[in-house]
């Protein structure tokens, strides 16, 4: 008799365990969304540099510096603030030029190269091509591109973000239906970056083309689209 009853409550056990497994292990569906919102550029980020090569460390210091400082007032002239005006890079290298003589006897030539790079914010779009002209006709000799960007990103990313949860949703109820099965609780949910750099991942698209000396050089931007990604995960029954 007791062994009887020590089977049944061994059996009622496992049946009530049933359940509650169930609940710690709930089926579930993941899926995901993406929304994109395009916007235009209302700010230019321009990389700006002098370059200089002489026998000397002094010699490429002085001179890097006498542009540089050139540039600097060039710049100043057409508007922009010290505020908008970095160094984004120095660097001084020694260089060799290995050259061979009319003899076959190896020339050995050093010079030293000074970099000087400045990173220019430009608010006014319009202003592009003239800060680059009045750059260049300063002593400026390298440029390394335009980054375009939008005070309202932060905005856009906002809306893409729900964008993105709405397409999600609509995605977890297209999935049920055809599985013909129900919805339960959202459980989770998450937003993933699409790039490193801050909350959104922003590309964007600008045309150079240098038209006559006294015509100046055209910068023409483009849309800058802001992306948004989402994970979210349903129970289901």
């Amino acid at each position: 008799m007791k062994k009887m009853i020590a089977v049944c409550l061994a059996c009622l056990l496992i049946v009530l365990s049933v359940p509650a497994l169930a609940e710690e292990n709930p089926r579930l569906i993941h899926v995901s969304g993406n929304a994109t919102v395009a916007l235009a550029a209302d700010t230019a980020t321009l990389q700006i540099g002098v370059n200089t090569k002489k026998p000397t460390v002094q010699e490429a210091q002085k001179e890097n510096a006498a542009l540089m400082n050139a540039v600097l007032d060039a710049l100043h002239a057409i508007g922009i603030e010290d505020q908008d005006i970095m160094t984004s890079q120095f660097n001084v290298s020694s260089m060799f030029d290995y050259s061979v003589s009319s003899l076959g006897q190896e020339i050995r030539t050093q010079y030293y190269e000074v970099q000087n790079n400045v990173s220019v914010t430009v608010h006014d779009l319009n202003l592009i091509g003239q800060v680059l002209d009045a750059a260049m006709e300063a002593g400026a000799n390298t440029s390394y591109g335009i980054t375009f960007s939008s005070t309202k990103q932060n905005e856009a990313y906002q809306k893409a973000l729900t964008r993105a949860v709405e397409d999600a949703m609509q995605k977890a109820g297209v999935l049920a239906a055809a599985a013909k099965v129900q919805l339960g609780n959202l459980v989770s949910m998450n937003a993933t970056q699409n790039h490193a750099a801050g909350s959104y991942g922003v590309s964007n698209f600008f045309a150079y083309e240098a038209k006559a000396m006294d015509r100046g050089t055209v910068i023409a931007s483009g849309d800058i689209t802001v992306n948004a990604d989402v994970t979210l995960e349903y129970e289901f029954h």
